[in-house]
């Protein structure tokens, strides 16, 4: 049985898959960075049931060969939950890859709490211009929205100041709480992706939608091969599949396929392997 985990910052799917049927469990996101030892462990104990597992394929954020220190960690603690060494670690970026261009040759996009891109040949990373984070870069990321929303809204350039409060239940105060002194503030500003999902409509938003995704292609993707097809994947990539296309197109690429999971392409990527 092999079991392939796709986890960015907020939440995490495990793909169970012993040849003949495929399940998914979901827990809380483990960012290998972000995370020490024992939160780490605290999330792998929302994982039960999972006891004839041989081999174990983790995609993450903060994973990778940019983080070294932080993949053996992870790698360590999966090692120690499911008592196999046949476990490999590796960055979110790749997962997304393998999942929308298999073996062939694409630009990559993810585009959720975060957002980052790279040009990726049979299944690896070739060359990736780097994200910087949502203070410094993750343009077009859930993140990214939330902050132009809250930016647009209290500096009266989005009219629905008073919607938004009523609907969100938060406060100015609280606002300001949640992004300055509580952790986790990625997930705090791209929980605000919802409302802004309902409120498309509004000229201001749909303004907004337009140039954070335009943004991300003129930081991000002007740096890969000209002519090349953009696929995307995420939560906000499939929630705002409209709108980034729009964006997209307008920059002068050519969209493919835009998905939330990457679980049924990581699964097709993987077949062979074990059981399989």
């Amino acid at each position: 049985m092999i079991l392939l985990a796709d986890s960015g910052s907020t939440k995490c799917t495990w793909i169970v898959d012993d040849g003949s049927r495929r399940r998914e469990i979901r827990t809380r996101g483990i960012n290998a960075v972000q995370y020490s030892e024992e939160q780490i462990r605290e999330v792998l104990t929302e994982l039960c049931g999972l006891e004839e597992v041989q081999a174990v394929r983790f995609y993450g954020a903060g994973c990778g060969r940019s983080f070294p220190e932080a993949s053996l960690r992870l790698r360590n603690e999966l090692v120690r939950h499911f008592e196999t060494d046949d476990i490999t670690v590796e960055s979110d970026l790749t997962a997304a890859a393998r999942a929308l261009w298999g073996h062939g040759e694409g630009i990559a996009c993810i585009l959720g709490t975060g957002s980052n891109s790279c040009l990726c040949r049979n299944g690896e990373v070739v060359c990736n211009v780097p994200p910087l984070g949502y203070i410094l870069g993750d343009e077009g990321s859930g993140a990214a929205l939330g902050r132009e929303l809250l930016n647009g809204i209290f500096k009266g350039h989005i009219p629905l100041r008073e919607e938004f409060l009523a609907e969100s239940g938060l406060t100015y105060e609280e606002i300001i709480r949640r992004v300055y002194r509580e952790p986790c503030a990625n997930r705090f500003l791209a929980s605000l992706a919802p409302f802004i999902r309902a409120h498309a409509a509004c000229r201001e938003i749909r303004e907004m939608l337009l140039g954070a995704f335009r943004e991300f292609a003129r930081r991000n993707l002007s740096h890969y091969p000209q002519g090349m097809t953009v696929a995307c994947i995420g939560g906000v990539a499939a929630h705002f599949e409209t709108w980034l296309r729009e964006a997209l197109e307008a920059e002068g690429y050519r969209v493919g396929t835009i998905v939330e999971s990457p679980a049924e392409g990581l699964a097709a990527y993987h077949h062979g392997e074990q059981n399989h």
